[in-house]
């Protein structure tokens, strides 16, 4: 079926008639303006400005009983008649993984963040924008956690108050039936809301609303409405990956849905959108601007973002009629920032609320204090999701696909062997060796706390052993005891055949393509060490080794260069 334009997407918004098609430039004085000062604030967002115009984010841990809030933050906020966290594209990540540091994000950090704003006495309560599973794994591995990672991800945020989560491309990536069979089928809170599918109470009974109403809030008088709603962008995408998914068109969804708002007397109605907050079809606004253009009855709108960085401010659209704005923000990917929306009632009927807006920056400073870790809700929820990794065996449940070498090899098939086979020659590559962090890689996970059984998360091993996924490779520790750690053939491949005849030339060149070769241009080179950085960064990347930037391989390959001594390389060519 033809999709709707942008445009057409909310014709007839909120039981207005759909307008009549005019030239674009005939668009009103109030309009151009508001469009305006969105392009100004949009370019401000994306450029350093924004960044360094940012307020701080820091939280002191001021002893070890409880995190206070920098009192820079939040500045000149009186008591908030209700707070909203708000977060969005989690794409699975947990937790950081703390092999480097300052690393950001984490639902531990915004657990204590909502702590923290309780503590003051505010009334919080929390949703989130959708997109919350991961669709790719780390390292290329194949997404066999995807689906459990969810289930706690949307355990935390049940522990955490949230009222409800939107829908997204990762949601229906799984396809959307497993995706909401995983954890809506058994659990309501938070609630999944997605105004526009088509037929839920069919294809997903009981697993999805078009919209919830919020419990009472503590200390808040304001009664929260929240529903869900995707764009046309994000529909085609989800029609690539799940063509069972259906929907129906946005603008009576959500008119229904704002009458059984006001027949439950919200107070506050939020719409979580899944469109661009920066993009629309050409010549016309953003998919996000123009809902709340058509649908001014939402203040504040949770939006899709394009880039892993969030905007510092939130955007705004005017509403000429009111003077009313709505509010749109957006937080960026993989959780680590979430916005804090300050509700202040204004007592006014045109424009019952003010809304203020905080981003934060999910930093170390978030972690819990050293001896309150076996009290923190979230930390004991990811020791049980790594003790079901261990239980249900992952590390068994993962495929093992050839490796470059396995694959192209003729006749024999090269199997891994360990390091300790390959240091009985390589005499002097086997002491650069033990000298880094590669020769102890699998003990940090066997000793690591908060959560642990780390060992036992495939996602973690990967990047800990040699050769897990790959034919031959690491298993578990118990089978494979001399694949641990990051070895020689982390990076070289496989070795038995080169191990039992090191003077063959072709399986030299097979276990060593990083060599440069005789004769090399500084233009070859420079693509060469762009390949060996390309490779170290399947584990060295931007998430679990944030200094790896900015020369991050020029300043790490000298701790781990071992070029062959003279005399190692006169014993290989006497085949000694």
């Amino acid at each position: 079926m033809t999709q709707p334009t942008n445009q057409d997407d909310f014709a007839g918004a909120s039981g207005r008639p759909a307008p009549e098609k005019k030239p674009a430039c005939t668009r009103g004085l109030a309009f151009q303006l508001a469009a305006l000062g969105l392009i100004v604030v949009s370019g401000l967002a994306g450029t350093g400005l924004a960044r360094w115009l940012q307020s701080p984010q820091a939280v002191a841990p001021k002893d070890d009983n409880a995190l206070v809030l920098s009192p820079r933050l939040f500045p000149g906020w009186n008591k908030p008649d209700l707070v909203l966290v708000v977060s969005a594209e989690q794409h699975g990540y947990l937790l950081p993984c703390g092999c480097s540091h300052p690393q950001k994000g984490g639902l531990e950090r915004r657990s204590n963040l909502i702590a923290a704003l309780q503590a003051r006495g505010w009334p919080v309560n929390a949703v989130d924008l959708g997109n919350a599973p991961q669709i790719i794994a780390p390292a290329g591995l194949p997404n066999v956690q995807g689906l459990i990672k969810y289930r706690y991800a949307m355990k935390s945020m049940a522990r955490m108050g949230y009222t409800a989560v939107g829908i997204g491309e990762y949601e229906a990536s799984m396809p959307l039936t497993k995706t909401l069979d995983e954890y809506a089928l058994n659990a309501e809170k938070p609630r999944v809301v997605c105004a526009n599918l088509k037929e839920p109470e069919v294809k997903y009974p009981g697993e999805t609303k078009t919209w919830q109403l919020a419990d009472p809030i503590k200390g808040s008088d304001v009664t929260l409405g929240v529903t869900g709603l995707v764009g046309l962008s994000v529909r085609d995408r989800i029609a690539k990956k799940d063509k069972t998914v259906d929907w129906i068109d946005s603008t009576p969804a959500l008119n229904t849905v704002l009458k059984e708002m006001d027949a439950a007397k919200v107070d506050l109605r939020v719409l979580l959108y899944m469109g661009s907050i920066s993009q629309g079809p050409a010549g016309s606004p953003a998919e996000a601007v123009a809902c709340a253009e058509a649908f001014p009855q939402f203040p504040l709108i949770v939006a899709l973002d394009d880039t892993d960085e969030p905007r510092s401010d939130p955007l705004y659209a005017a509403i000429p009629k009111t003077g009313a704005k709505t509010m749109l923000v957006s937080l960026g990917h993989k959780g680590k920032y979430v916005g804090v929306v300050g509700v202040f009632r204004t007592g006014k009927a045109a424009r019952p609320f003010e809304l203020k807006y905080q981003l934060i920056e999910m930093g170390e400073e978030f972690m819990t204090p050293k001896g309150k870790e076996a009290d923190q809700p979230i930390l004991k929820l990811m020791e049980e999701y790594t003790a079901e990794l261990k239980r249900e065996n992952y590390l068994g449940q993962y495929p093992q696909i050839s490796h470059p070498n396995q694959a192209t090899a003729k006749g024999k098939i090269p199997k891994y062997v360990g390091t300790g086979r390959c240091t009985d020659c390589h005499i002097a590559a086997g002491k650069v060796w033990e000298k880094t962090p590669h020769s102890h890689a699998y003990k940090t996970l066997a000793d690591a706390k908060q959560p642990s059984n780390r060992e036992y998360d495939p996602e973690c091993i990967v990047c800990h052993t040699v050769g897990f996924g790959y034919e031959s490779g690491f298993t578990t520790a118990a089978k494979m005891p001399d694949l641990k750690n990051v070895g020689c053939e982390s990076c070289h491949g496989p070795g038995s055949l080169h191990s039992n005849n090191s003077t063959n030339v072709a399986l030299q060149l097979a276990m060593n393509p990083w060599k440069a070769p005789v004769g090399e241009t500084e233009v070859l080179k420079a693509r060469r060490i762009r390949r060996i950085d390309d490779y170290c960064q399947k584990c060295h990347d931007p998430e679990n080794d944030v200094n790896w930037t900015d020369g991050g391989f020029e300043r790490n390959w000298p701790k781990v260069a071992h070029p062959t001594p003279p005399e190692e390389k006169q014993d290989a060519a006497a085949g000694k």
